[in-house]
């Protein structure tokens, strides 16, 4: 009797803590996509900031300088536009496996509601 009560209590423990272990998972997965993003943004400003410091050495005129600085911003802003699209895709992804892992959890949470309600029902 007492070996059965540990083995369902073992079952148990183990079926509670298997859906947390998947939403770890879910939650490390976006945490690094985003720090990878953010490092990119990162990256995209120190390579504003090098290219500004270049053009200020090379340029012949204000004019030359302007313009320059202009196709600069705008590639920079292109490249920011895309970064936030990639942000709002690692975004929808996380929110899509959260909701199928409460989806499944709240089945599995389900099934062994009801299979315990037919053992107590049994006895």
């Amino acid at each position: 009797m007492n070996k059965e009560i540990f083995n369902e209590w073992l079952k148990l423990s183990k079926s509670a803590v298997e859906p947390m272990m998947r939403l770890n998972e879910i939650t490390v997965r976006a945490m690094e996509r985003v720090a990878r993003q953010q490092l990119d943004v990162a990256r995209d400003y120190l390579d504003l900031g090098t290219k500004q410091a270049t053009i200020l050495g090379s340029a012949e005129s204000p004019e030359d300088l302007l313009t320059v600085q202009g196709q600069l911003v705008s590639e920079f802003g292109e490249r920011l536009i895309n970064r936030s699209q990639e942000f709002a895709k690692i975004a929808t992804e996380t929110q899509q496996a959260v909701a199928e892992w409460a989806e499944a959890a709240t089945k599995k949470a389900e099934a062994a509601t009801k299979k315990a309600a037919s053992a107590v029902q049994a006895k």
